[in-house]
């Protein structure tokens, strides 16, 4: 019984010696450049190819596999993985091609303002399939045919796209320039830089409605 009681107060003095000894700190706040490297970790496991690259062992038998097309195929060289293309940096693999942007600097960190489509859709079904503080993903449907529209920040844009034999064309987009692409199943693709956002536009209604549809696209009134 009084082996108890000891060994009771020594644990209840050694507590209290420890909870004296712990110093206090003020709430810690993160710098605006380490939040904005975690903000991109986030939204980076949202991306289709995240669960290729997600391991030590995967991402260095991607390296790898880089290595060996660059070594392999004579046409390509290594300076060529990497091209930098109206306002982006397009980086060239086998089968698909990854699009960053290239001008982040004083562009906002956070969707301030919605931009939409004002081209008459009145016949397709709207969908707001996904909406947060950094990107917006809408979808409209018209039977077999599908308008992809997206608005994301520069400084997590990090997509991919299938660009495997298909040529990469400049155009211009209410004055900005732009990339537009097709691929093997008739699937066109029209990127560009507002100045503030990345805006996307993909959909198999055709090429010269799909310019007109982005030439609509504009900042929604508050």
């Amino acid at each position: 019984m009084q082996r108890s009681k000891f060994q009771q107060a020594i644990s209840e003095a050694l507590v209290n010696e420890y909870e004296n000894s712990i110093p206090t700190y003020e709430e810690h706040r993160f710098s605006p450049q380490f939040q904005k490297k975690m903000k991109k970790l986030i939204n980076r496991r949202k991306k289709p190819y995240y669960k290729i690259i997600n391991t030590f062992g995967k991402r260095v038998a991607c390296i790898l596999l880089i290595i060996f097309i660059a070594s392999s195929v004579t046409i390509m060289s290594v300076g060529a993985l990497r091209k930098a293309f109206v306002g982006f940096w397009v980086s060239v693999l086998e089968e698909f091609s990854i699009i960053q942007s290239a001008d982040i600097d004083n562009a906002p960190e956070t969707i301030e303002d919605v931009y939409e489509i004002t081209y008459d859709l009145s016949d397709y079904k709207y969908n707001l399939w996904f909406s947060d503080s950094t990107s917006r993903y809408t979808e409209y449907a018209n039977g077999d045919i599908v308008i992809y529209f997206n608005q994301d920040v520069k400084s997590i844009y990090d997509r991919s796209y299938n660009t495997e034999d298909i040529k990469i064309e400049k155009i211009t987009i209410k004055g900005h320039e732009a990339m537009c692409f097709c691929d093997n199943h008739n699937y066109i693709t029209v990127i560009w830089d507002n100045g503030d956002y990345i805006i996307s536009l993909g959909s198999n209604l055709g090429k010269n409605a799909l310019i007109e549809i982005a030439e609509s696209v504009q900042k929604a009134e508050p």
